[in-house]
């Protein structure tokens, strides 16, 4: 493929060589450098031609490999880019869902900088939020909206522009997805949430048993950031009261998932909600999801609450006398969780160190 990058002939059997020799477990025998160039080469084929589609395929094929994606090295963002522009123009059921899941994985490895500038893009957008509203139209719920929903919250997650882009490309549309937590973490686009029709049916998703908790645990986040600033809510009264008494009481009937449903970069749209003078069913939402991401991956979260002043907030939750009982004893739980994560690093490198 190097010696010969003009050739189609040469790509097309190459390309299909590689997917065969890299498929089920083989890719994981190979040294990370081979595979790392055999991707980029993989790139440039698919930018080389990119309307040829049996290239195209290939190359798709063998990118879609958790262990290519989470392990090699290789441009994620011009990945991301190059599947983006080949989704545009098919629509097999299969390919689709391969390379929607691709772009969920690509984007999720991507730096804050790739995120931002892949979330800039009018386009991608469109072509995600297309694909999200073909699901939603015939009701189908199955991997490739979940991939597309995955993407889209990766996308939006503390980026401005790409939330003014989900709205501005009618993604408020398709609520039904709650999407819009995102959203709601970024002040200056609140105001474009303030409609009554649509918080009283995210309302309706966060009080409905029968919805999962994923979508409830979303549709929550969307109303606890509205609610946490009543000098900027624009509604009645009346439903803001509903929408806090309800938040407190959907969230004690959730259970802990035990699978991982979200990840989040940082706390610290977190840290207005956590503060002493807030209402309960706000403070629960986010101690909730706190406390949910940090009983699977406490490791990976521990530092971060203590970067970003989190653990203090806690503290504070915790020892106010007017914190509900609730809070009181999630607040507890997330710090006791931290502290062994602590002992248990402080006494793996005592045992590691001379």
């Amino acid at each position: 493929m190097q010696s010969h990058t003009t050739s189609l002939h040469v790509h097309l059997v190459a390309t299909a060589c590689v997917f065969n020799l890299t498929t089920q477990d083989l890719a994981e025998a190979m040294p990370l450098s081979l595979l790392s160039s055999t991707v980029t080469q993989l790139l440039y084929a698919m930018k080389t031609f990119p309307s040829h589609q049996q290239v195209q395929k290939n190359c798709l094929l063998a990118l879609c490999s958790d262990y290519i994606l989470q392990d090699v090295p290789f441009d994620k963002y011009l990945a991301a880019m190059l599947v983006i522009n080949w989704l545009c123009s098919h629509e097999d059921p299969t390919l689709q869902r391969m390379a929607v899941a691709v772009i969920s994985i690509l984007v999720a490895k991507l730096s804050t900088e790739d995120t931002a500038q892949l979330g800039k893009d009018v386009f991608i957008m469109k072509q995600l939020l297309a694909i999200v509203q073909q699901k939603a139209m015939v009701g189908a719920v199955d991997s490739t909206l979940k991939f597309a929903l995955s993407a889209l919250w990766n996308l939006t997650d503390e980026m401005p522009t790409a939330a003014r882009n989900f709205i501005e490309c009618q993604g408020l549309e398709l609520y039904e997805e709650v999407l819009e937590n995102n959203i709601a973490e970024v002040e200056v686009l609140q105001v474009d949430l303030m409609q009554e029709d649509l918080l009283e049916h995210i309302l309706s998703l966060l009080q409905d048993s029968q919805v999962e908790v994923g979508v409830r645990y979303f549709a929550g986040g969307t109303l606890a950031q509205l609610a946490s600033r009543p000098e900027a809510w624009t509604l009645g009264d009346e439903l803001r009261s509903t929408i806090l008494k309800q938040l407190h009481a959907s969230i004690m009937t959730w259970t802990q998932l035990e699978r991982e449903m979200v990840s989040y970069r940082s706390f610290r749209p977190f840290c207005p909600l956590l503060q002493t003078l807030q209402p309960s069913g706000v403070q629960l939402w986010a101690v909730w999801a706190i406390h949910l991401v940090c009983s699977q991956n406490t490791s990976h979260y521990s530092s971060m609450m203590e970067k970003e002043g989190v653990t203090e907030l806690l503290k504070a939750l915790a020892a106010h006398p007017d914190t509900h009982a609730d809070i009181k004893g999630l607040s507890d739980s997330i710090l006791h969780m931290i502290e062994q994560q602590q002992s248990h690093s402080g006494s793996f490198y005592n045992q590691a160190g001379p």
